[in-house]
């Protein structure tokens, strides 16, 4: 009991003492006397902290943030890891001091908060049904644990959709199951407050019941984003927001489809890359400048960031 105590004791000193660190930081920032904010940072009143935290937070631009990609598979408890990784473009003086992470898991919460509020941050999430049931997408159970999905501004969905041909039904299945990906979707938008641009890279995975490869057709393409058109246009655009304020319809928003058949050499159907965005124009320029692709049969330039190990980091 003794130990345990004396080791919970040296846990508190060690806050008190990264507080310091941070207080200290603070007086030569803000030009002040020494020790005049020798006060415990926690005592202070939360809109006051939130002020004081906000120097510390300092960007020149609105740095560009990815989560990790969330597979489908990604269901198990405990995660330890980064929740999220810079772009490369995001300069060293925009990037937030490991450090002050350390502090205490409020502080933490706190500067994370404003961080988050200041980015550009895009969520990357992966869907996915399977060729057992093609009526229901899985995905990770902690992308709607992660705490900044209220600040997201842009949403990548990568999915892959798996279909055993039915004779003659193929159309009316694909509505069914375009459905169901606009709940799973749903679901996973619901929590973001100001999400200006999604994008979703599908992969199609037809088959035959004897399990040969079915490829699409330019046709059968065609017929697919009717159905997207139809049954899940509108709905998206809805999800829209800016500033907090759902700003649909708007003159410049809209929804772009890129198609392509099937790739050889793989069990890919064919593809689909479908934009809404609050400004497709703009949308699509910026995407065809990216680097960052789907990590199954598209290539990787600049990888997302990946789940790794961080000793507190657990959501």
């Amino acid at each position: 009991m003794a130990a345990k105590s004396k080791h919970k004791s040296s846990q508190e000193d060690y806050s008190l003492h990264r507080q310091s660190l941070l207080l200290r930081d603070l007086e030569v920032l803000l030009q002040l006397n020494p020790r005049a904010l020798s006060s415990n940072l926690l005592a202070i009143p939360k809109k006051v902290r939130e002020q004081i935290l906000g120097h510390v937070v300092r960007c020149e631009s609105r740095p560009e943030l990815h989560t990790c990609l969330w597979g489908a598979d990604m269901v198990h408890e405990p995660w330890r890891h980064d929740i999220f990784g810079y772009a490369p473009s995001v300069p060293t003086t925009d990037r937030i001091q490991p450090g002050l992470l350390l502090i205490n898991r409020q502080i933490r919460n706190e500067l994370l908060e404003i961080y988050f509020r200041r980015s550009n941050l895009t969520l990357h999430a992966e869907l996915r049904n399977t060729r057992e049931n093609n009526w229901h997408f899985d995905y990770s159970p902690h992308v709607l644990k992660l705490p900044m999905l209220k600040h997201v501004r842009n949403v990548r969905f990568y999915v892959e959709s798996f279909y055993v041909i039915s004779k003659n039904e193929e159309i009316s299945d694909q509505v069914h199951i375009t459905n169901k990906l606009v709940q799973a979707v749903d679901t996973l938008l619901a929590p973001l407050q100001e999400v200006e641009n999604i994008e979703l890279v599908i992969l199609f995975f037809w088959t035959y019941r004897s399990g040969k490869v079915y490829s699409l057709s330019m046709k059968d393409l065609f017929a697919l984003e009717d159905v997207f058109k139809q049954h899940a246009e509108q709905r998206w655009l809805q999800m829209l927001h800016s500033n907090n304020t759902v700003t649909f319809p708007s003159h410049s928003a809209g929804v772009g489809y890129k198609l392509s058949s099937e790739l050889k050499g793989t069990e890919q159907s064919g593809g689909m890359e479908i934009y809404i965005a609050q400004d497709l124009e703009n949308a699509t320029q910026s995407r065809r400048k990216s680097n960052l692709d789907f990590y199954g049969n598209y290539g990787i330039s600049d990888p997302l960031p990946q789940p790794s190990y961080q000793h507190g980091a657990m959501i």
